[in-house]
């Protein structure tokens, strides 16, 4: 597994990040710790731990493995929890590895599927119409307030610029932004 940076460079996982619980969290923080450069040590910890969106991270993982355990009650008070505390709704079905770097306003459909490492900034919406839902691949950037909608996919290693409305595929390594979102880049193109 791999993670991207902020200035997209990809970094390997680090050892022991299994599905479990923790594991699972492990690899979320070290995502996010990716995008933290010039920090180490325990400033890295520290940041990443108290910065907008770790709450979120954990109180969502811990929701999956409520649900995973047969306790759908408790699942559903953190559910309601994390919304309250974080001001984030993710779908208690929703499965992906995800960096969450703000939280409030963020909104995804139970069953939105996705790759590893996708990161999510602020007020950002993925949804279903018409109980077709979006796909996204490793490595998804989704920059504040964008809209995903419907059945499309995501390629690995786009990105989605800010307040931009997906309603078409995007392909891999691509940049779309506009309403409706179109592709201005596309990385793959050039290697």
């Amino acid at each position: 597994m791999e993670f991207l940076t902020d200035s997209f460079e990809r970094v390997a996982a680090p050892e022991g990040t299994g599905r479990g619980l923790l594991g699972m969290l492990r690899a979320d923080m070290a995502a996010k710790g990716a995008w933290y450069r010039g920090c180490t040590g325990r400033t890295l910890s520290l940041r990443m731990l108290l910065s907008d969106g770790s709450l979120c991270s954990v109180l969502y993982r811990l929701v999956g493995a409520l649900k995973r355990w047969h306790l759908a009650p408790l699942a559903a008070l953190v559910y309601k929890l994390n919304a309250f505390c974080t001001g984030a709704v993710i779908g208690r079905g929703a499965q992906f590895g995800l960096v969450i770097l703000h939280s409030v306003g963020l909104v995804v459909n139970s069953s939105v599927r996705g790759g590893s490492n996708v990161v999510l900034e602020g007020g950002v919406t993925i949804g279903a119409e018409k109980d077709r839902t979006p796909v996204l691949g490793d490595n998804v950037f989704v920059g504040a307030g964008a809209r995903i909608i419907g059945g499309v996919s995501v390629g690995s290693g786009a990105r989605i610029g800010a307040n931009a409305v997906v309603v078409k595929d995007v392909p891999a390594g691509a940049t779309a932004v506009g309403v409706p979102a179109r592709v201005v880049a596309n990385r793959d193109e050039g290697r």
